[in-house]
């Protein structure tokens, strides 16, 4: 395969089916409860205990692609998905579903940095963002996939068939991986001497701007995860809608939020030739804008402000991804660029799995919704403060 288009095709299919299958399994979540005498938060923990793994491999498996290379990160992330989700289909336990699926989030970990290296190595600058963001609908769309085929096939067939459908089509990814994609040849660096994998990892992990938009990434993660949890809950409780209604505007959110990383990995190849700090910040002053008037809705508030709002967060809140990813890879450079991803996703994963739990407190504490949401505008404050002091790099974008 020597097709560039061919090639992203290729990755966002594997990023899209990788996702249908743990994305999805909350969707069947009441039909593995009731089979297996679940409690509630057991039953709502499947998908916290799959981004374990991502934080676990994230890093490793950044840099097992630099020095590896893409080909075989990504079949070895694929065959892990699949080998989590088909043992998951059989778990005789709760327990064994949890091990398993830290065993298939680590086969994320391992894919989803492999994937953007390959978007970097593939096409130039001033395309990255554009592409990185197209790799990245994977998990809005996939997750989408999930919930509207899993159901159904969980009650036609059981839901330990539907998620080893969902295990056998990232199976038929892998294998297409290994026919199709080949490796392109690293550039050569300046002065033509090679510099040691080893050398490219502590290069990354003392790279301040790299953990500056890492740190800052947790809590744009965090944020994102926040309002995916906690939409349906909030408009139930508080706005008093049926929870048929109140999940409609999560699709809604899911749709806005895999369009908006198109958008603005657009924005910021086409519009800000290659900047991606200013697209990044307009991502979170509108999650900001978004907590804000979400603190403020009652029982009175209507679709008109609840459809625009909806809509609002999936853009601003979810579209941020694919540019960030491609901040991440550009400020190491190609050589290096499957650490600096896997180091940002191992700590996006931390904020993952750590802030929903801290967000649900936070509205214990507070007796409610509302300072729960000021809460989160303001850990969205600190992370465009952490942006500030980031110095990107310059490309030409011819």
């Amino acid at each position: 395969m020597t097709n560039r288009w061919a090639v992203l095709a290729l990755i966002m299919a594997a990023q899209t089916m990788a996702n249908v299958g743990p994305l999805g399994i909350p969707s069947i979540a009441p039909l593995i409860r009731d089979d297996l005498q679940l409690s509630v938060t057991q039953a709502g923990s499947f998908l916290s205990t799959y981004y374990v793994g991502p934080v676990l491999m994230s890093l490793p498996a950044g840099w097992l692609a630099d020095r590896w290379g893409v080909r075989g990160a990504m079949i070895l992330g694929q065959v892990l998905i699949a080998a989590g989700l088909g043992a998951a289909a059989a778990a005789p336990s709760y327990s064994f579903i949890v091990l398993i699926l830290i065993l298939a989030g680590a086969g994320y970990g391992v894919l989803n940095p492999t994937t953007t290296k390959a978007g970097m190595a593939w096409f130039p600058p001033r395309q990255r963002a554009t592409v990185v963001g197209l790799k990245q609908v994977g998990l809005p769309f996939g997750g989408a996939v999930g919930a509207f085929v899993m159901p159904p096939l969980a009650i036609a067939f059981g839901w330990r068939a539907a998620v080893g459908v969902s295990a056998a089509v990232v199976g038929a990814l892998a294998l297409l991986t290994w026919l199709l994609y080949r490796d392109l040849p690293e550039p050569g660096p300046a002065g033509g001497i090679a510099t040691p994998p080893r050398a490219n990892f502590w290069a990354v992990m003392g790279n301040r701007d790299l953990w500056l938009v890492g740190v800052s990434t947790l809590l744009f993660a965090g944020v994102q995860t926040v309002f995916l949890a906690f939409l349906v809950l909030y408009l139930h409780e508080t706005v008093h809608l049926e929870v048929v209604t109140a999940a409609k505007y999560l699709v809604a959110a899911q749709c806005s939020g895999a369009a908006g990383r198109i958008g603005f990995g657009l924005l910021s190849d086409r519009l800000f030739g290659g900047r991606r700090r200013i697209v990044l910040a307009i991502a979170g002053v509108g999650s900001i804008a978004c907590a804000l008037v979400l603190s403020t809705t009652t029982p009175a508030t209507g679709p008109w402000l609840l459809v625009p709002l909806a809509i609002c967060i999936g853009v601003f809140g979810v579209g941020w991804n694919g540019v960030q990813h491609t901040l991440m890879a550009e400020l190491a450079g190609t050589r290096a660029a499957g650490t600096a991803v896997g180091l940002g996703l191992a700590i996006s994963s931390l904020g993952v799995t750590v802030c929903p739990p801290v967000f649900g407190l936070v509205v214990e504490r507070l007796g409610g919704f509302a300072g729960g949401w000021v809460a989160l505008a303001a850990s969205m404050v600190l992370a465009l403060l952490l942006l500030l002091p980031v110095r990107e790099r310059a490309f030409s974008m011819s």
